[in-house]
């Protein structure tokens, strides 16, 4: 069976347009196949720019009461990413996001009696590789790369690529296009 591109963009519209009523903002939103918002708690936010393309099976969970997740305009989410927030993950516009890749607030538990959460803050413009996890308390700077299976736990530097498990600036002043 073939299906045209036109009929496949009018399919994501449709779904976007279905979507938007569970999320704030999302002018343009383009959602594919099994998109799903997982709200566990009360009075949590999905905030979505314009323009924001989430590919099949992207997840995003809000796991406590007040959660949010905020998703600037133009970003793209390609299929089976994760977004798990108990408290907030904000992810700036003109992000790319590949497939598999996790980013997580929470530990879900306290381990020594650190805190349980910590907000992540993705910049503007960041590409974040296939299978990367992104951890509670990072900010990834503006412009940055995250390779691909990269585990970052601290910051992540503006326009820098850093890759590994725990994963650390490999590059400086990098500049990336798609």
């Amino acid at each position: 069976m073939s299906i045209s591109v036109s009929a496949l963009q009018a399919a994501t519209r449709t779904r976007g347009a279905l979507l938007r009523r569970r999320v704030e903002g999302g002018e343009d939103l383009r959602a594919e196949r099994g998109v799903r918002i997982v709200r566990l708690g009360g009075g949590t936010a999905v905030r979505v720019g314009p323009g924001v393309l989430l590919a099949h099976h992207v997840g995003l969970h809000l796991r406590d009461a007040g959660a949010v997740i905020e998703i600037g305009g133009g970003t793209f989410v390609n299929h089976r990413t994760e977004i798990v927030a108990h408290e907030r993950v904000s992810i700036g516009r003109g992000c790319l996001l590949a497939w598999d890749v996790l980013v997580v607030d929470s530990d879900s538990h306290s381990v020594d009696g650190a805190p349980r959460t910590s907000p992540v803050v993705i910049g503007d413009r960041v590409w974040v590789g296939a299978r990367a996890t992104v951890l509670k308390g990072v900010t990834v700077g503006e412009g940055a790369v995250v390779a691909a299976g990269a585990v970052v736990t601290r910051d992540v530097p503006a326009r820098a690529l850093v890759g590994g498990n725990p994963a650390r600036v490999l590059r400086e002043e990098v500049t990336w296009e798609e």
